[in-house]
C-alpha cells in the first residue's frame, strides 16, 4: 500500500464535520423526535450518506475506499442521532451492489430507514470470517407476503418508519422492507447506553408485506458478506474520528485547567495517559485503511483483518473515552462537558456478542495460519452469528 490522504479527501472530511456540526442537533441534548426526524431528512437529501457507498461499490479503486474511511471519520467526530451506520456503511452499498431499485428510493426518500447488520458467523473450513444475517420467515399469502418472527435490539427502531429484514423467501435468501406502521408490528421501549442510536427488539406477527419490495438477488450472501465488512470498516471509522475528537477536547480542556498553579496538562500522569491513547488511535488509523485497501485488491487475509480492526478500534476508542473522563477528573462524568457522549458510543461498539464471535473468528484465521489443514472450530465454542435475531453491535 503506497497512498496518502490527498487535499480532495481532506477537504471533503472537513465540508462533512462543519455541515454535521452546524446542522445536526447533539445527541448529548436529547432532541425530541421533530428535531430528530428534520434532521435526518436532511442529512439524507445532503447526499453525505451515499459518498460512503459509492467508495465501496464493486470495482472502486483501493484509493476511493481508503479516502472513502477518511471522510466517514467525520461521523464519529460529530456524532449524528439516527442509524447512520446502518444506512452508509450497510444498506445503500447492499442496494446498489444488487440493484434493489425500491430499497434505494426508500433510503433516498427522507424516511427513517433502519436494520441489523449480519454479524460474523463461525467460520467454516477455510477459516474465513463470514457475516450472516438470521433470516426470518416469509411466506405468500392471499393479499401478497407475510414476514412473521422477532428482531432483538434493533438501532433506532423506537423512531423508524421501515426496517429491513432478512428473509427466507419461497426456498431463497432475500431481503423485504417492513413497514413499522403495520397491523402486526409491534415496537419495544428504546434502550441502551448510546445516545444516538437507543435499540428496541421488533416483533413481527404475520405482517403483510407488498412483494414487490421483496428483493431475491442470486448473489444476495456474497454481497451480504461484502456490505457487512464494509459496515465494520465504517464503525472503525467513527471509533477513529471518536477517538481523534474526544483527544482534543481532552487536551483543550488540560491546557485551560489550572491546578497548583500549572495547567494539569504539564503533569506527567496527564501527558503520559494522554501520549498513550493517542498512539493507539493512530494505529487503529492505520489498521483501518490498510484492511480497507486490502479488502479493496481482494488481498488474501483481508476478511480476518477486518475483524482484527473492529477489535483494536474499539479497543482504542473506548481507551481514549476512559482516558477523557480520567484526565477531565470530577468533571468528566458531567453532561456539561460532552465527554459522555463519546464514552456512551465507545462502550455500544465494544460490548455484546459480536465481541465474542469476533474473537473466535481471529482465533480460527490464526489457527490456520500455523496449521495449513486445519481441523475447523470446536463445535462448543462456536458463537452464534450476530444478525437480525440479535446481538449488540
Amino acid at each position: 500500500m503506497d497512498y496518502r490522504i490527498d487535499d480532495e479527501a481532506a477537504a471533503l472530511r472537513s465540508a462533512l464535520l462543519e455541515f454535521l456540526r452546524e446542522r445536526m442537533p447533539d445527541p448529548g441534548t436529547e432532541p425530541g423526535d421533530a428535531a430528530r426526524r428534520a434532521a435526518w431528512r436532511e442529512l439524507v437529501g445532503s447526499e453525505w450518506l451515499e459518498h460512503f457507498a459509492s467508495g465501496t461499490e464493486d470495482g472502486a479503486d483501493p484509493a476511493a475506499r481508503v479516502a472513502a474511511l477518511h471522510v466517514a471519520e467525520a461521523f464519529g467526530a460529530a456524532p449524528v442521532t439516527g442509524p447512520v451506520d446502518a444506512v452508509a456503511g450497510y444498506l445503500m452499498p447492499l442496494a446498489l451492489a444488487t440493484g434493489w431499485t425500491a430499497g434505494l428510493e426508500r433510503l433516498r426518500d427522507g424516511s427513517l430507514v433502519t436494520a441489523l447488520v449480519p454479524g460474523i458467523d463461525a467460520p467454516g473450513p477455510d477459516a474465513v470470517p463470514r457475516r450472516r444475517a438470521r433470516r426470518l420467515a416469509a411466506v405468500r399469502g392471499g393479499d401478497g407476503v407475510r414476514v412473521s418472527g422477532v428482531l432483538s435490539q434493533v438501532p433506532c427502531a423506537a423512531g423508524a418508519d421501515t426496517v429491513v429484514v432478512a428473509v427466507e423467501f419461497d426456498g431463497r435468501p432475500a431481503v423485504a422492507l417492513v413497514e413499522l406502521d403495520r397491523a402486526g408490528v409491534s415496537v419495544g421501549e428504546p434502550s441502551g447506553v448510546d445516545l444516538r442510536r437507543p435499540v428496541a427488539d421488533v416483533t413481527l406477527d404475520a405482517v403483510a408485506v407488498d412483494a414487490a419490495s421483496v428483493h431475491t438477488p442470486s448473489d444476495l450472501l456474497e454481497h451480504e458478506d461484502a456490505c457487512a465488512a464494509g459496515h465494520s470498516l465504517f464503525l472503525d471509522a467513527e471509533a477513529v474520528g471518536g477517538s481523534t475528537e474526544v483527544i482534543a477536547r481532552t487536551v483543550a480542556y488540560c491546557t485551560d485547567r489550572v491546578q497548583f498553579g500549572r495547567p494539569i496538562g504539564s503533569f506527567q500522569a496527564v501527558r503520559h495517559r494522554l501520549a498513550d491513547v493517542t498512539a493507539k488511535v493512530e494505529g487503529a488509523r492505520s489498521l483501518a485503511y490498510r484492511v480497507a485497501w486490502d479488502l479493496a485488491t481482494a488481498a488474501p487475509g483481508a476478511p480476518a483483518d477486518v475483524v482484527a480492526s473492529r477489535l483494536w478500534c474499539s479497543g482504542a476508542y473506548l481507551a481514549a473515552g476512559e482516558a477523557a473522563v480520567q484526565c477531565h477528573g470530577g468533571a468528566g462524568f458531567t453532561w456539561e462537558q460532552g465527554v459522555h457522549l463519546f464514552y456512551r458510543a465507545a462502550l455500544s461498539g465494544r460490548g455484546g456478542a459480536g465481541l465474542a464471535a469476533a474473537r473466535i473468528a481471529l482465533a480460527a484465521h490464526l489457527g490456520a495460519l500455523a496449521d495449513p489443514a486445519p481441523a475447523g472450530p470446536d463445535p462448543e465454542l462456536v458463537a452464534e452469528p450476530v444478525g437480525a435475531m440479535g446481538g449488540a453491535r
